[in-house]
């Protein structure tokens, strides 16, 4: 499995704008065949910044991701991008022996 973060900081006030513009990626990649999970959340201290959790069956389904209709045409004009403040942070994590969420054993 590939586990996927990326932190992004909006332009002040942009955050359910980016949300819309963001959806049909959103929901295309969701329908890929070797997509886990593709999810927005919004910081509850700073409404401003969105957080995107995304996961991959493994490095191929990845490499197919980046290789599709959507993604390239993400590329090519990205509706989102218009309310980026900043260059987003990401976290890529390969994790070859796992395929999914674990139950917390503190809980």
């Amino acid at each position: 499995m590939i586990y996927i973060t990326v932190k992004k900081k909006l332009k002040p006030g942009t955050a359910d704008a980016y949300l819309e513009a963001a959806r049909p990626f959103l929901e295309a990649t969701r329908a890929e065949p070797g997509n886990k999970w593709f999810e927005h959340y919004r910081s509850v201290e700073d409404p401003d910044t969105v957080l995107t959790i995304e996961a991959f069956d493994d490095a191929a389904a990845g490499e197919a991701h980046v290789a599709s209709e959507h993604f390239q045409a993400l590329l090519e004009h990205d509706p989102s991008k218009q309310y980026v403040a900043e260059r987003p942070d990401i976290l890529y994590v390969d994790v070859p022996d796992r395929d999914g969420w674990d139950k917390m054993s503190e809980f």
